[in-house]
């Protein structure tokens, strides 16, 4: 990756929202271990991070850090993953701007790997995908299935050319929130696919994927009964939110770049 133009990334002013919800014991070394990743490469760069409703000092742990460049948002209800982040957007000033899962189950080593593929390849998007052929991917084979047919659904309905749209780690220009933070509605696990597919039907279409390293097991392995029953509800949120969304796009006119 040595062609990436990082020498470039100087005169970048890079937005980073990470949403949270009860983390009191990993907030203040996940948040740590970001900056010293962004600070290594970036000069201008700010950190929203958005308490969606936590409820175990997780807010309380956030608003006592003393530590420069991060932005503390404290929602008092727990209102989805998805309001958290458009909370953030609404606030980013940057040239750029990103979101990270909280838990860090992605490593932040890879932020200056997406923008300097938004730079080489001048991409509107450059979104994490599991699928990608260099990424690394540790977590439960029910997982694996139910994503896969997640993403066949997502990819007969909507005209998103990408093979993973839910890993929580994607970097936009500034222009693309601008066009679709006033149409964004999905408060819950839709939200990304949202962003993108109202992104491309406005016209913002250079979409690239990039490889990530996740570990789901990063903070142990979860109960095996709990999680299945989790990720069954999640996929069923998740199914209610696609279909509720190409309902919405149906009537939204698209737009020529």
């Amino acid at each position: 990756m040595s062609h990436f133009p990082f020498q470039s990334f100087d005169n970048v002013f890079l937005s980073i929202v990470v949403p949270v919800f009860n983390d009191v014991k990993n907030i203040k070394s996940n948040l740590k271990l970001l900056i010293s990743e962004v600070s290594q490469v970036f000069r201008q760069y700010e950190i929203i991070v958005v308490s969606d409703g936590s409820f175990d000092g997780t807010s309380d742990a956030l608003l006592a850090m003393d530590i420069p460049r991060i932005v503390p948002i404290i929602l008092e209800k727990n209102q989805g993953k998805g309001a958290a982040l458009k909370r953030g957007f609404e606030h980013a000033s940057g040239q750029y701007v990103m979101f990270i899962d909280g838990g860090m189950e992605i490593h932040p080593r890879e932020i200056k790997i997406f923008l300097g593929l938004m730079f080489l390849y001048d991409a509107d998007m450059v979104v994490g995908s599991k699928r990608h052929p260099q990424s690394t991917v540790y977590y439960p084979f029910y997982r694996k299935f139910l994503s896969y047919l997640y993403q066949l659904l997502v990819r007969s309905l909507f005209k998103v050319n990408i093979t993973d749209t839910q890993v929580g780690i994607k970097m936009f220009r500034s222009e693309v929130l601008r066009d679709v933070l006033p149409h964004l509605q999905i408060r819950s696990y839709g939200f990304d696919l949202e962003v993108l597919a109202l992104a491309a039907k406005m016209g913002h279409t250079k979409i690239l994927e990039a490889p990530v390293r996740l570990d789901y097991f990063l903070n142990g392995k979860p109960s095996l009964v709990r999680d299945m029953f989790h990720t069954l509800k999640v996929g069923i949120l998740l199914l209610r939110d696609t279909l509720r969304l190409w309902q919405k796009l149906q009537s939204l006119p698209g737009k020529n770049r």
